[in-house]
């Protein structure tokens, strides 16, 4: 598969579009036509309709790409002639819903689309409806004709609103906590092995509202019903193909007609119909599933064929497209579609097919994956496209949507990203399925609970950012005690919301802003250290020697960077001074070694170092140090023996506390924190940890392990005895554990991203 980037993500609100609408004056939204005429003739009857538009009302029951008017008749005739009569209908108050499908441009201006099946009657409101079924399908027919040659219209009224719309360039969750998809054609491999759709049709009619009696009958069988392309959101498009076999008998001139045919002229399109259904969860009257990483005390609701109407009255069955044999006159095929029409909404029930299980509330074994377990579901679907931009059965998705905790989502709606599948078909050409975590919830599971091993500070000390993206200090801290350029012992600081770790540009940051110490008598240092880490799942042999599979390695992204800043005064008046003072810290965090001023690599690094101040404002002297570049230009590399040291020292940090609820207890900080050692291990310290809480915090499972355990993952992790480390398999277990594909296949990992939302990618394995 041709990998290609992923492109934004265009979300419609079609509630909050109209909203706007009773905040504007309505005279601007009017831009429909005033009348209309629409006629069809055949040789034993004609019918034509004309009348006057009253108000073309965009309503809130759109999804996606697709939005529907509710288009009222203030007044007009339907004429029907046929040889035996001629009546009239009167049209006052009588209503047609439409559904179309809107297409980005590279202009401003939404173009509608003119693919013959992105437009098609929702509903309807004929005040004869009743006892008239054949005259209001016929009038339906012509009313959908004619916004079908007049789409231009159509296209200025929907210009005519303000759409309301977010984009997104990153993959989005829509506000739900997890999302687990599977492709469509996934989807159809399930259908086509429970076949729990009706294999049979048979359907007796009878009508006289043309003036004249009309007797039909159809019976035949279905080859198959498969989800298909075409729809958004909670409205799910299924073809239903038609068998050979088919006929429609004509009892009223006894004439039979094949539904399809092998004479047919154009054998390229068989037979079909395509339906829009929607989809709910019930109550499963019996436990047929389990959650292996459960107790077993959740209770299951399974994803069926909505099958009465919603509230806005519509038939749980719409008929959006039909193709016959070509044998059967234009006429009698409208008779054949409101047959099946018919059929289809007093049978839906029998299509049987349950698209997923679901346990809610289930209790995890493991307490620490207990976040990971739904107790709220929604489902949607989204259309994805190949790499030629045509529709694909394998790159659209069927999702199951959870929240967990009994959080809430506030703006709760079917929509989904289809990118999803298209950013693990990326990552891996065999991936068909994927299952996402929303970036504030894998923020707080993971590098929130994380601030235990980080030592940084007692709990009540930070908080969420509003975005719930970062971990920040809400108040001055204390960094530690470390060494100043005389080797004094001397505290450190960093002032609120300074010291920061979280994720940004799809990366874990580590980010320390002005960090301040008396480097020497007199003299503050001021010091932002960065560190940017990505994240990969890998499989391989590792530094033991032994092969790993599916285990979570952090990648240093970019450059380590070192700004320090000084007083413009104090440079002024001890230039050469800080120079020193900035090469020998620089030098130290790097290489994590002390170095004479006289040696060679120090004096290297003096040089670079005092080309990159530069003067900031009117009263401050900035340098941005690449601790990568400044070790090449000084000609040296870190030291392995002082990375053992760190580890040393870390460990014996972390093992102060008797369990993992006490690393940050206020005694244990306090012993950290008065600790006197060098600024460089500190940071060596806080940086090694965070690329262990980043990889590794939410697959051990951290809180029910003992410090000494922790501190052994710090030393495997260091040390790239990566198979010393679990993988992630268990951890995805209790991710998927409660939903169930009616196969019972299970997602076998590949892949892992952060993407907008943490995602793992895989196949589906029985």
């Amino acid at each position: 598969m041709k990998k290609r980037n992923v492109d934004s993500l265009r979300i419609y609100d079609w509630t909050k579009t109209i909203e706007d609408v009773k905040n504007r004056d309505s005279k601007m939204l009017r831009n429909v036509p005033s009348s209309f005429y629409q006629e069809m003739k055949d040789s034993s009857m004609s019918a034509k309709v004309q009348g006057n538009w009253g108000n073309w009302e965009l309503t809130d029951e759109g999804s996606g790409q697709y939005p529907i008017f509710k288009c009222y008749i203030e007044n007009g005739t339907f004429e029907v002639d046929t040889n035996n009569e001629k009546a009239t209908h009167h049209l006052q108050n009588s209503w047609i819903k439409i559904c179309l499908k809107i297409e980005d441009s590279q202009t401003e201006m939404y173009v509608i689309s003119e693919k013959e099946d992105t437009l098609y009657s929702i509903n309807h409101a004929f005040h004869f409806n009743s006892g008239h079924g054949m005259v209001s399908i016929l009038l339906e027919k012509l009313l959908v004709t004619w916004f079908k040659e007049h789409r231009h219209l159509l296209h200025q009224q929907i210009n005519t609103y303000n759409i309301q719309y977010s984009t997104s360039n990153d993959l989005s969750l829509m506000g739900w906590d997890t999302s687990y998809v599977t492709s469509f054609s996934n989807v159809n491999k399930n259908i086509q092995q429970k076949k729990l759709y009706p294999e049979k049709f048979y359907y007796e009619f009878t009508d006289t509202s043309l003036g004249f009696p009309l007797e039909f009958s159809l019976n035949g069988t279905f080859d198959s019903w498969e989800i298909t392309t075409g729809a958004d959101g909670q409205n799910v498009n299924f073809i239903c193909k038609i068998n050979e076999n088919s006929f429609l008998h004509y009892i009223t001139a006894d004439k039979m007609y094949r539904l399809a045919s092998r004479e047919d002229p154009n054998p390229v399109l068989e037979p079909y119909m395509k339906i829009q259904l929607k989809l709910k969860y019930l109550n499963s009257t019996e436990k047929t599933i389990t959650d292996s990483t459960g107790k077993g005390n959740g209770y299951q609701v399974d994803l069926k064929v909505k099958t009465d109407q919603d509230t806005s009255g519509d038939q749980p069955v719409i008929l959006v497209k039909t193709h016959f044999s070509n044998e059967i006159p234009e006429l009698i095929a409208m008779f054949v579609e409101i047959m099946f029409k018919n059929w289809f909404n007093e049978n839906i029930d029998k299509f049987e097919n349950i698209f997923s299980h679901l346990l809610l509330e289930e209790t995890a074994k493991d307490e620490n994956f207990q976040w990971l377990k739904p107790t709220d579901k929604y489902y949607g679907v989204a259309e994805g496209k190949d790499e030629n931009g045509q529709p694909s059965l394998d790159t659209s998705v069927f999702a199951v949507m959870t929240m967990v905790e009994n959080r809430k989502n506030n703006y709760p709606q079917h929509t989904v990203d289809a990118r999803l599948l298209h950013a693990v078909k990326n990552a891996k050409d065999t991936n068909d399925s994927a299952f996402g975590i929303d970036m504030p919830l894998f923020v707080d599971k993971w590098l929130g609970r994380g601030l235990n091993i980080m030592q940084v500070g007692t709990p009540d000390q930070f908080e969420k950012t509003d975005n719930g993206l970062f971990i920040q200090n809400k108040e001055r801290i204390q960094f530690g005690t470390v060494y100043d350029h005389n080797e004094n012992e001397v505290p450190s600081y960093v002032d609120p919301k300074k010291f920061r770790l979280g994720i940004t540009n799809n990366q874990m940051v580590l980010d320390i802003e002005d960090l301040t110490w008396e480097q020497a008598r007199g003299i503050i240092g001021h010091a932002n250290y960065t560190q940017h880490y990505g994240l990969s799942l890998k499989s391989g042999v590792d530094e033991l020697g032994k092969e790993y599979k599916n285990v979570l390695v952090p990648s240093e992204e970019g450059e380590a960077t070192l700004t320090l800043t000084y007083t413009l005064e104090d440079w002024y008046q001890r230039e050469q001074l800080i120079i020193e003072i900035a090469t020998g810290l620089a030098l130290s965090i790097a290489a994590g070694a002390f170095f004479s001023a006289t040696s060679a690599v120090f004096r290297q690094a003096s040089a670079y170092i005092s080309q990159q101040f530069s003067k900031i404002g009117t009263t401050m002297m900035r340098a941005v140090i690449s601790l990568k570049e400044l070790l090449k230009r000084a000609g040296t590399n870190a030291s392995q023996a002082a990375r053992r040291e760190m580890i040393e020292l870390t460990t014996f940090n972390i093992t102060r506390a008797p369990s993992y609820v006490g690393l940050n207890s206020p005694g244990v900080m306090y012993q950290v924190l008065q600790q006197p050692r060098t600024l460089w291990s500190r940071i060596w310290e806080i940086s090694s940890k965070s690329a262990l809480v980043f990889t590794q915090m939410a697959v051990i499972g951290a809180a029910g392990m003992l410090p000494t355990a922790i501190a052994k993952y710090l030393d495997y992790l260091a040390e790239e005895h990566y198979s010393e480390l679990p993988t992630i398999d268990a951890f995805l277990a209790n991710c998927v554990g409660a939903v169930k594909w009616p196969d019972n296949s299970e997602l076998q990992v590949e892949t892992a991203r952060l993407q907008g939302i943490y995602l793992m990618g895989g196949k589906l394995i029985k």
